[in-house]
């Protein structure tokens, strides 16, 4: 992927619906609600959701389903 290839992004919501709103879901995360609601609007890099779920003590897998398929199908746009 060159780096100026938009990386696919995943919804937010199902971190949103486990903690109920924005605001709850900033505060376990140590972040602003405004940041939260970018990334709602947004979406997660790939890089980052890996990082959001594990900082709540979560695999990825368990919050975004496809999960594998995602990263597998970047891994073989990295090579």
């Amino acid at each position: 992927m060159s780096p100026r290839a938009r990386q696919p992004r995943l919804s937010l919501e199902p971190l949103v619906e486990c903690y109920g709103n924005v605001s709850t879901l900033a505060r376990a995360l140590g972040v602003e609600r405004t940041q939260v609601a970018h990334w709602r609007s947004d979406g997660l890099p790939v890089e980052s959701a890996d990082r959001i779920a594990c900082s709540l003590g979560k695999h990825p897998a368990e919050v975004w389903p496809d999960w594998y398929g995602l990263t597998v199908l970047l891994d073989g746009e990295a090579a």
